[in-house]
């Protein structure tokens, strides 16, 4: 027998789309001598659709697929995931009932099997409500369904059955979510739903997935295969079949890389697609060997360059055309050195539009950086001089007595606002944001000048990857210096450009790069670390070795002075606090890490506070030293 999982690039507000899609992949799955073909967790409308889902009429546009999709199945099995509503019952919003659901067609007919649910269907057992995942705000479980009909949850995980040729075949599907089943219990234990299939009598189990990209996530995903073959006892083959593509949440671009795997009955990977981010059938004979194969996994910063294109090239369907140009201000430093060249890997220079935007304070160095670096990319750039509408806008506001913080962002509010957004809307383009994560957390930008436009391809890298990424494009990518090494510094962050916004006269940025990025990563990870720990680990000692720094590097900050350390500590922590007013207007930012600000972070503006805990901890700190 011959199964095809359709690695798909799922549109998302685009059903007919997909539609079409959908069956170009059929007929050549049916045409290779397929008996079953199996698409991605909601490939007809999308998976991150926001409330789009508590529209009826869009709700029940979808649902009408269904049936187109399946008079595709004649002679091969169709799975894939849709909505499935319920127009008799309400949801826990109080509006028409919905599951994302699993559907199983063969020759025009759904699928039977036991239990209550409606032939050819099963339902999403595990709805996650963490990071971007919103299940629960629309969907109703599996489990709830178990409840609210009086019904055993692993009475209603039955396996579809069907004949062949001659031979029966049972098969479960199970829905994304559904194998991280460690995280949600049922009855005191684990819900293991490939479990309850297999004990019920699966020979092979689909999982249909719409799972975004982060770096680590496949070794993820193995391990829980693992630990599920580890709970059963015993296994059966397992095909998972994720999609590729581009969606959104309207504060977060969210990538998606395929991946799609076939494991053996060890749980063990046996065959995977060849390449991340890309459409692909992969067909697999049951009559090959199901031999482990081992998988190499690619550098982080490779992976995360990879997905920053990939979230580049998919503003495309977000906006609905490939025509439109890029706004980007080159200054010369680093940051704005990379967006420009991310943009050339990812669309090319002819929709590029790169301007720099001097003042009396931008230096000859970084003035020649941008005319160089935009030269090698093929850019012709737009020099702009500010100083004579810097001078106007001064004049203006002088009654109000502007401070030299004032005069710094009216620079960056001309560039960003004044200029860049305007030409952006005169060409019907998309202006970048080129901030980094430790700027935005820090909230060392200006609303309205640096944090502005459509995107923010560098929102979730921290400094440190930003260097790291440069040096990866000039050796990988481009096989030259593009990116001037001296922006980059040495392993000890001394440089010979240092990172500045040129606002002022010698003006240098105040972050402690390499030992902030380390913090940043802490604070923001999805394991959040707080102030307390980090006060804790400074005390024991186990600081540097915690953060993977160098002590060298506490030393040279002056750090291993307890009451600079404490300082800065609290700079930081109110730093991050008080910049969330700027975080929730700030651009979309591309997802490449388990926790990314947007949508992924969720903020609330809160004054600074310090519990007594970490008083307290501060308090010993100080009197020690």
């Amino acid at each position: 027998m011959k199964i095809a999982l359709a690695q798909m690039r799922v549109i998302a507000g685009q059903p007919w789309k997909n539609f079409e899609k959908i069956k170009q992949f059929t007929d050549e799955a049916r045409q290779k001598g397929c008996q079953i073909i199996a698409f991605p967790e909601m490939c007809v409308g999308g998976y991150l659709l926001a409330d789009r889902w508590t529209e009826d009429a869009w709700c029940n546009h979808l649902v009408s697929f269904n049936d187109r999709i399946r008079e595709l199945s004649e002679d091969i099995i169709i799975i894939y995931g849709n909505l499935l509503v319920d127009r008799s019952r309400k949801n826990k919003d109080g509006r028409m009932r919905k599951y994302n659901a699993g559907f199983a067609f063969y020759n025009r007919k759904p699928l039977p099997r036991a239990g209550a649910l409606p032939e050819g269907v099963t339902i999403k057992s595990l709805l996650p409500s963490y990071r971007i995942f919103d299940d629960e705000r629309y969907f109703y479980s599996l489990t709830e369904y178990a409840c609210d009909t009086n019904t055993q949850v692993e009475d209603l995980l039955q396996p579809f059955q069907t004949t062949i040729g001659n031979e029966v075949i049972r098969f479960g599907v199970e829905i994304c979510e559904d194998l991280w089943f460690n995280d949600y219990r049922y009855r005191g234990e684990p819900l293991n739903i490939s479990k309850r299939l297999i004990e019920n009598g699966a020979q092979f189990i689909f999982n249909i997935s719409s799972s975004p990209w982060t770096h680590g996530k496949d070794r993820a995903r193995n391990n829980r295969i693992q630990e599920s073959f580890r709970d059963t006892g015993r296994f059966v083959p397992f095909y998972y079949v994720n999609c590729t593509g581009v969606q959104n949440n309207g504060k977060n671009i969210v990538v998606f890389d395929g991946d799609s795997t076939i494991y053996n009955e060890k749980a063990q990977v046996v065959r995977t697609c060849n390449k991340l981010f890309t459409e692909e059938l992969l067909i697999h004979d049951t009559d090959a060997a199901l031999n482990p194969i081992k998988k190499e996994p690619l550098d982080a910063i490779k992976a995360k360059y990879l997905a920053v294109i990939e979230g580049i090239r998919g503003m495309d369907e977000i906006m609905g055309n490939d025509r439109f140009p890029y706004i980007v201000g080159v200054s010369g430093g680093i940051d704005s050195a990379l967006t420009a060249c991310l943009l050339y890997q990812a669309v090319g220079n002819k929709r590029i539009v790169a301007c720099n935007l001097p003042a009396k304070y931008n230096s000859q160095i970084t003035r020649e950086i941008a005319a160089n670096l935009t030269g090698k990319l093929g850019l012709n750039m737009h020099c702009i001089p500010i100083e004579e509408m810097v001078n106007v806008n001064n004049r203006l506001l002088e009654s109000f007595n502007p401070g030299e913080l004032n005069r710094e962002n009216i620079q960056a509010k001309i560039r960003g606002t004044s200029i860049l957004s305007n030409i952006a809307g005169i060409l019907n383009g998309v202006m970048t944001c080129n901030g980094n994560k430790v700027e935005i957390a820090l909230g060392y930008t200006t609303l309205y000048g640096d944090v502005n436009g459509a995107i923010a391809p560098l929102g979730d890298l921290l400094k440190t990857e930003v260097f790291e990424m440069a040096s990866f494009l000039n050796r990988e990518i481009f096989s030259e210096e593009v990116i001037p090494w001296a922006l980059i510094p040495d392993e000890s962050f001394q440089f010979k450009v240092a990172p500045s916004a040129e606002l002022r006269e010698n003006q240098v940025d105040p972050m402690k790069w390499g030992y902030h990025d380390a913090l940043i990563r802490m604070f923001t990870d999805y394991q959040k670390t707080g102030a307390e720990t980090i006060i804790r680990w400074y005390m024991d000692g186990e600081l540097c070795k915690r953060l993977s720094i160098p002590e060298t590097l506490l030393k040279r900050y002056g750090l291993d002075d307890p009451r600079v350390f404490i300082d800065d500590l609290e700079w930081v922590t109110g730093s991050i606090q008080r910049a969330v007013y700027k975080r929730i207007q700030s651009p979309p930012i591309i997802i490449l890490s388990k926790s990314s600000y947007g949508y992924d972070i969720r903020e609330s503006q809160l004054p600074v506070y310090y519990t007594d805990s970490y008083n307290e901890l501060k308090k010993q700190l100080l009197e020690r030293s």
